[in-house]
């Protein structure tokens, strides 16, 4: 069973949103090429509980990372270094947050968790078997791509 549609569709407005108004810059959906991120990159989750339960996960390149904090903390992307995770981690958070009210709308509510976030080039991520998977690809207004990710559990 697919997550539907509009729970999607919820979570790429929510992205949208928060690029433009915190990350100060558009993004357009992409076509997704793969879900799978090589290379240096980083990936930054918030966990979801309640009435939907799983992860809301973010994934970019460790370059476009340092451009995204960069940007939100106005100083030049070369300079970005030890803030980067605390950055990363909360336009995860602003995401899960944005998308939980987005939910919260329409369904009963959700509660999420502070974000974990992992930089490094030798690992990957995996999840259990039995979730449900929605990975959207973004292009930034610098031709970077970043992907989003819904993960459900239940409901």
């Amino acid at each position: 069973m697919e997550i539907p549609a509009e729970i999607v569709g919820f979570l790429a407005t929510a992205t949208g949103e928060v690029f433009e108004t915190m990350v100060f810059g558009a993004i357009e959906p992409a076509v997704s090429t793969s879900g799978a991120w090589v290379g240096p990159h980083v990936v930054a989750s918030v966990a979801l509980t309640g009435h939907r339960r799983g992860l809301v996960t973010f994934y970019s390149s460790i370059a476009t990372a340092q451009r995204l904090a960069g940007a939100m903390l106005d100083m030049p992307a070369e300079s970005v270094n030890g803030e980067l995770p605390d950055a990363i981690g909360e336009v995860a958070n602003m995401i899960a947050g944005t998308f939980r009210n987005k939910l919260a709308a329409v369904e009963p509510s959700s509660e999420i968790a502070p974000p974990t976030v992992t930089v490094g080039s030798d690992f990957s991520t995996h999840c259990v078997s039995h979730a449900r998977r929605a990975l959207q690809h973004f292009t930034l207004d610098g031709g970077e791509t970043i992907g989003v990710e819904l993960t459900l559990t239940s409901v």
